[in-house]
Order: structure tokens, then C-alpha cells, then sequence
């Protein structure tokens, strides 16, 4: 029985290791994507909102466009 024991503790010290090398450490830097809205500067919410808004409308009007 011991054996059959230290066997599940391979496979679960395995089931670690692998989990282990796949995680990381949660902290403010990983927290905060690599665009951060907050980091950027008025004008440059501005700009990335129209940009947003102008390719919304793109789509709105192909759509239009597809079922006329």
C-alpha cells in the first residue's frame, strides 16, 4: 500500500509541476494589460474612441449595404 501511495504522489507532484510552470504570480504589473486605457493620455482615449466609433459605423453601414 505504500508503494501505490508513493505512485499517486508522483503523479500529483507531476499534475505540480506542469500546473506550477503554467502559472503565474499575480501582481500590479500582470494585472495591468499591456494598453491601458488608464496610462493613456486624454487626446489618445479621444483618438481610440473615434477609431472605435468610425469602425462600428463601417460595420452598421456594410451591413446596410448587405441587406438592400
Amino acid at each position: 500500500m505504500k508503494h501505490q501511495h508513493s505512485s499517486d504522489d508522483a503523479q500529483h507532484g507531476h499534475a505540480h509541476h506542469h500546473g506550477a510552470a503554467a502559472h503565474q504570480h499575480l501582481t500590479a504589473a500582470n494585472l495591468r494589460p499591456p494598453v491601458s486605457l488608464l496610462a493613456m493620455s486624454a487626446w489618445q482615449r479621444l483618438v481610440l474612441a473615434l477609431l472605435v466609433l468610425a469602425g462600428l459605423w463601417g460595420v452598421v453601414l456594410w451591413a446596410l449595404q448587405e441587406a438592400a
